[in-house]
């Protein structure tokens, strides 16, 4: 997560200073772009999966209804990446953070 927000800032400097030059992105940056896209899809695909099984354990069922959203968080974080927004899909995924450490705490709790 730390890395993303890290990546996503330079990110931003270069196109605030290819854009202060006149000059288009350098392909770097598209790239870049591409990669963050790329990795929060892929969270977002794991974070459907565990759902999924949440949902369909038996021992896991007690859990789920905490659990149940964060798939859709990392999708609204998905949007924002694909809009350029890399700093809100951040902070989506924060939220999604959150709540997954929400859900172990519980679970620790009651074991």
């Amino acid at each position: 997560m730390y890395l993303l927000g890290g990546v996503t800032s330079s990110i931003a400097a270069v196109e605030d200073a290819a854009r202060k030059a006149g000059t288009s992105p350098a392909d770097q940056t598209q790239q870049s772009r591409a990669q963050v896209k790329a990795t929060i899809q892929n969270i977002r695909e794991g974070l459907d999966k565990l759902e999924i099984d949440f949902r369909a354990t038996p021992e896991l069922q007690p859990y789920y209804i905490k659990l149940a959203g964060v798939a859709a968080g990392a999708a609204t974080a998905e949007e924002k990446a694909s809009a350029s927004q890399f700093d809100a899909a951040g902070r989506q995924l924060l939220n999604v953070v959150n709540r997954l450490t929400d859900v172990l705490l519980l679970m620790r709790t009651t074991e």
